[in-house]
């Protein structure tokens, strides 16, 4: 059984460079194998999620707001009135619903599948996850772990409210201030553009960014981040799903211990072309060893 799921694999995985086939179904049919008992590589059985204490529910598709997100929308979706503003309440019912003091750990099975669908070592894995994350992929209230940036709000609401708003809307990088600033950031966001909102936020362990959520594969930023809600898994999923997406698996696989110059194919995609001023390529380099 475990050779016909590495034969099913082998058979998918180039295509999806071409487009042939969709990252959503890639992840559809490994969900159908586990759920029908084929084992993944170098395992007896599917794994056994962890069960959270108190697991925020997941939430069904439909239930997402259709198009482009509004503040009607996200109202609607926080079980208010489609009418008025993110006010207080509205931003309380928004930090609850992003808060899941019972989601799961990332376990060192998780990490061994997600090593072996991108084809590296759970070393390499774990060092981009350290590189990412700076504290922990959930902050003190169970909120997955964000990084707001005003530059990116600012491109996706056309650069609307960088005069009205300069600390949360700007032309220019930077201004990001504390790790506790960022969520009351992303409801002052959500006021003004909710879809730029969720699109100008870094995502959990793996800091993917929003923008970057429908290109490989979600419906919308919004639905990413309520992804990364349910658990730290949803946060490796992502990465994944980037790397897969963007077709950056021989670039990870050639990162090196201590060899800087080896990261930078990579970091150059994944963190962007100012990948140096963070010294991104060193900290990969760095936490490979």
């Amino acid at each position: 059984m475990t050779e016909f799921r590495k034969s099913l694999t082998d058979l998918v995985r180039p295509h999806l460079k071409d487009g042939k086939f969709p990252l959503a179904l890639v992840r559809g049919i490994d969900e159908i194998l586990d759920q029908a008992g084929v084992p993944r590589d170098g395992e007896s059985a599917p794994p056994k999620p962890t069960k959270p204490a108190e697991p925020q529910p997941p939430v069904a598709s439909e239930a997402l707001p259709a198009g482009r997100l509004d503040v009607a929308g996200l109202r609607r979706f926080l079980g208010l009135a489609p009418a008025g503003t993110i006010d207080g309440e509205a931003t309380k019912e928004l930090l609850a619903r992003f808060s899941n003091a019972g989601a799961a750990r990332l376990s060192d099975a998780d990490i061994d599948r997600g090593a072996a669908r991108l084809g590296v070592s759970a070393k390499v894995v774990r060092a981009v996850r350290d590189v990412e994350v700076k504290s922990k992929p959930f902050d003190s209230d169970g909120r997955p772990t964000i990084l707001y940036e005003r530059h990116i709000f600012a491109k996706h609401s056309g650069n609307r409210f960088n005069t009205s708003h300069p600390d949360i809307s700007s032309s220019k990088s930077g201004g990001y201030g504390k790790f506790v600033e960022q969520y009351p950031k992303l409801a002052r966001a959500c006021a003004l553009d909710p879809d730029a909102a969720f699109k100008a936020c870094s995502w959990g362990a793996f800091q993917v960014l929003g923008e970057n959520a429908e290109p490989i594969g979600y419906k919308s930023a919004f639905e990413m981040a309520l992804k990364h809600v349910e658990s730290e898994g949803a946060h490796l999923d992502a990465f994944i799903a980037f790397v897969i997406g963007n077709n950056l698996m021989d670039e990870l696989k050639a990162c090196r211990a201590g060899d800087p110059a080896s990261c930078i194919p990579f970091v150059r995609r994944y963190n962007g072309k100012d990948f140096a001023k963070n010294d991104y390529h060193t900290k990969l380099a760095n936490a490979l060893k």
